[in-house]
C-alpha cells in the first residue's frame, strides 16, 4: 500500500477516504443483530421493524457466514424494505435507520488513519447520512482526527445508489480544485469502489485515479 502511496506527486494529489471501516471501526448491523439473536437486546427496536414489514416472527430469522436471513423456499414472504431474495433464501440487509443511530457510530481507528495523518490535501466522502454530521465530526474530534481541508462530504437524504453518489461527489470535488491531476481512494466497499473508478475515468479521463481496497 505504501508503493501505491508514494507512486503520486503528494503536492498535485488528492486523497480521498472513506470513513467506516476504513478510517474508523465502526459495529455492523448484522454483528449487533446477531448478538440479539444470541439474548442480547439492545437492537430489537430495529429488528422487530424488519420483521414486522414482511409479516414474519424474529424466531424465523437465521445467520451464517455474518448474514442473517429467512429460509422461504415458497416466496411466502415479499422481497420489500430491507430485505432481498437470493434463490430460497431472503436476506435481511441494513435499515437505513440504524446508520443515524448512536448504536452504529464507530468504536475505534484502524491502521489507515497514519496515512490520513500524513497528508494535508484529503477530504472524506462517507455515505453516512448528512442528517448526523454533527455526530460524525464530534467522533473525528474523539479519536483526534483533523477535519480534512478539503470537507466532510456526506450523502444528501434519500440518497439511492451510493456507489453512484460517491463516484459522482468525488468528480463534484475534482472538479471545483483543478489544482490536483491526480487523486487515491481508499475505501473498504469493492462495488463503491467499482462505481467511483467507473465515473471518475468517464469523467475525468485526464485525472490519474488509483481505487485502494481496505
Amino acid at each position: 500500500m505504501i508503493k501505491k502511496f508514494e507512486e503520486f506527486n503528494r503536492d498535485k494529489t488528492l486523497y480521498l477516504f472513506d470513513f467506516d471501516d476504513t478510517l474508523v471501526k465502526s459495529p455492523s448491523f448484522n454483528d449487533l443483530a446477531i448478538q440479539y439473536l444470541k439474548e442480547d437486546v439492545t437492537i430489537e427496536t430495529l429488528l422487530n421493524k424488519s420483521v414486522n414489514i414482511i409479516g414474519a416472527k424474529l424466531s424465523s430469522l437465521k445467520w451464517q457466514d455474518n448474514k442473517i436471513y429467512i429460509f422461504d423456499p415458497d416466496k411466502n414472504f415479499k422481497e420489500v424494505g430491507n430485505w432481498v431474495r437470493k434463490g430460497k433464501r431472503l436476506y435481511l440487509t441494513t435499515p437505513n435507520a440504524f446508520n443515524t443511530a448512536d448504536i452504529s457510530l464507530p468504536t475505534s481507528v484502524t491502521s489507515i488513519i497514519d496515512i490520513y495523518n500524513s497528508t494535508e490535501n484529503k477530504c472524506i466522502v462517507t455515505a453516512r447520512n448528512e442528517s448526523i454530521r454533527r455526530k460524525i465530526i464530534k467522533k473525528l474530534k474523539e479519536f483526534g482526527i483533523d477535519i480534512p481541508k478539503y470537507g466532510l462530504h456526506m450523502a444528501p437524504t434519500g440518497t439511492k445508489n451510493l456507489g453512484n453518489w460517491k463516484g459522482e461527489k468525488i468528480v463534484e470535488i475534482l472538479k471545483n480544485n483543478q489544482q490536483f491531476d491526480s487523486a487515491i481512494f481508499y475505501d473498504d466497499n469493492r462495488k463503491f469502489i467499482s462505481s467511483a473508478k467507473r465515473i471518475v475515468k468517464e469523467k475525468l479521463p485526464n485525472i490519474k485515479f488509483k481505487a485502494i481496497k481496505i
